[in-house]
């Protein structure tokens, strides 16, 4: 908030780099300048930007430095997804030899897995609720179903005023279909219930592993 304090009506005089620092302190400080502070600071902008040819460079310069820290800020964010995703499946791996290890001890007498004890850390089993397991999503029933639909606009406000059957299948060839997912509260609900949902089993048994 300081930085953007120092900028008066002389903006013209400033120094070159004095419009990318006010710019950069009103980037980095977007959430906290008040309207006031920002229209005195649109003011002098413009004065100075009007009034000095170096300075509309130095804006643009400002302005490819910002494109090319959003292209960086890209390729770090798919490096570092990339680099996520190798951490998981990793970690994943080794949960799963550690689950196996304990599986292969058997259990105690109350029908329980042995524990895996370190000096510093317990390795275990623990029993996870019921969960759902999706094995055909095309005959899981429409009412577990939510689907997200796009349709262009027009499109849309003709579907609300007008729903005879012609236009209807008229509109709803345009709709296209983005997204299906399944509800699997509903469907856990359904099968404990004791109904059948096709397309969809609960999972009963699996374990996590746990780190003590």
């Amino acid at each position: 908030m300081q930085a953007l304090a120092v900028m008066t009506d002389n903006s013209a005089a400033q120094p070159l780099y004095a419009i990318e620092e006010h710019l950069a302190a009103l980037i980095e400080t977007a959430e906290m300048v008040s309207a006031v502070q920002e229209q005195q600071f649109r003011e002098d902008f413009q004065i100075a930007l009007s009034n000095a040819v170096e300075k509309r460079d130095r804006v643009g310069q400002f302005m490819a430095h910002l494109q090319q820290q959003i292209v960086f800020a890209a390729s770090e964010m798919e490096r570092l997804r990339v680099r996520k995703a190798t951490y998981q499946r990793a970690l994943e791996r080794l949960q799963d030899y550690v689950a196996s290890t304990i599986r292969s001890l058997g259990r105690d007498a109350k029908g329980k897995y042995l524990k895996l004890e370190g000096r510093t850390v317990t390795f275990s089993l623990a029993l996870c609720p019921p969960s759902v397991d999706v094995v055909d999503e095309t005959v899981v029933p429409a009412n577990y179903k939510t689907l997200t639909l796009t349709v262009p606009a027009n499109d849309w406000e003709q579907i609300l005023l007008c729903l005879d059957a012609g236009q209807r299948e008229t509109i709803f060839q345009k709709v296209q279909c983005r997204d299906i997912s399944i509800d699997k509260r509903a469907v856990k609900a359904a099968i404990q219930a004791g109904n059948s949902v096709p397309g969809a089993d609960l999972v009963i048994g699996k374990t996590s592993l746990r780190r003590a």
